[in-house]
């Protein structure tokens, strides 16, 4: 019992829920405390549902927008969680499904992940017939009101363009005219408006990385425009910051393919992906042919014949050019973004900006 109530102690804390144990007596399931730190109401019935739960999965149910979950230790035993709040349990990466799915296979030597909850338990299928329920609906509605979206073979055109660097189609593209209309999003006009102009941009970030962009630049390019139009004030801000981004991406993937020479090499794309997450640490040739399993010299020689750029040069260029940004846009002091780009001194920074 020690790694399981360690693991309870350790999920209790981090997720800052109740946790009580539970025994049957007499075809009654009682906690074993007689004061639980958060009484369960009258929503829900914890012997009839402890003689649903099963000893290999969690029950997880909800009303009112909270939840509890049962995990059955053997048959006299359950251990309940909850009630905690319904947005709990939508946290990033589903950390609070895990460590449920944690304790359970601990209990049941199972091998549970939060997908398997998402696509077993009560709770989720009844949020899984409502959303059909209310998709069926929506989608009678639009045939009712002869509804029609802006057309897909029109975006697809907008995202050949970029993927190809292609300017003058993507101009093309986006001056089209169509009979369609945009999807409601949102019950506000502009937030629907900003969720669709989100949805669009991260498929122009993923044509962006299919035209041989990075894919950590692209995603890095999409969180920044996101949260430009999470600021936007109207919908025709919320329009320019897309359009621009559009454009933005497309030069650069033009730019990319200018250089297609050097993307033919796998260990050159190797050496891009490494600076481009390393920006902010120092960066040598002699450390990276040691992480590539390299010689300096070879892979010297090698960007050298493939970009006819030294690879020294090439460093400092894509630092100088990462912290350009912060040179413009912030009030940073130049030593601290010579700091922030692992520049040895301000003067350094300088001498190297010049030079690039």
């Amino acid at each position: 019992m020690r790694p399981l109530q360690l693991t309870l102690d350790y999920f209790q804390r981090i997720h800052h829920c109740p946790i009580s144990n539970w025994q049957k007596s007499n075809h009654c399931w009682a906690p074993e405390i007689k004061n639980p730190t958060t009484p369960l109401n009258s929503d829900f019935d914890v012997n009839q549902l402890g003689s649903q739960c099963h000893t290999d999965i969690p029950l997880i149910t909800g009303v009112h927008g909270k939840i509890i979950v049962l995990i059955k230790l053997n048959r006299q035993r359950l251990i309940l969680i909850g009630p905690v709040s319904a947005d709990q349990i939508s946290e990033p990466h589903q950390t609070f499904l895990e460590g449920v799915c944690l304790i359970q296979n601990l209990i049941s030597a199972t091998d549970l992940h939060a997908s398997d909850l998402i696509s077993q338990t009560r709770y989720f299928q009844e949020l899984r017939q409502t959303q059909q329920k209310s998709a069926a609906q929506h989608l009678f509605n639009a045939h009712e009101a002869s509804f029609r979206h802006n057309p897909y073979d029109e975006e697809q055109r907008e995202l050949s363009a970029i993927a190809a660097g292609n300017e003058e189609q993507l101009k093309k593209a986006l001056n089209e005219s169509f009979t369609g209309s945009y999807g409601t999003l949102a019950k506000n006009p502009l937030r629907s408006f900003k969720n669709l102009a989100i949805v669009d941009l991260g498929l122009i970030a993923r044509a962006a990385i299919k035209g041989g962009m990075n894919y950590e630049d692209s995603f890095s390019l999409n969180d920044a425009y996101i949260q430009s139009i999470e600021n936007a004030r109207t919908a025709d801000e919320v329009y320019s910051i897309t359009v621009n981004g559009k454009f933005e991406y497309l030069r650069l993937v033009k730019k990319i393919q200018q250089q297609s020479l050097a993307s033919d090499h796998p260990l050159v794309q190797r050496v891009k992906a490494e600076v481009a997450v390393h920006l902010h640490e120092p960066l040598t040739v002699v450390a990276l042919a040691r992480h590539l399993h390299v010689t300096p010299n070879y892979l010297s020689a090698l960007f050298k014949t493939t970009t006819e750029m030294p690879l020294k040069s090439y460093l400092n260029l894509c630092k100088i050019n990462a912290s350009q940004n912060e040179l413009v846009y912030s009030s940073l002091p130049i030593s601290q973004i010579a700091v922030n780009y692992a520049f040895a001194s301000a003067s350094h920074y300088d001498q190297t900006f010049n030079y690039a």
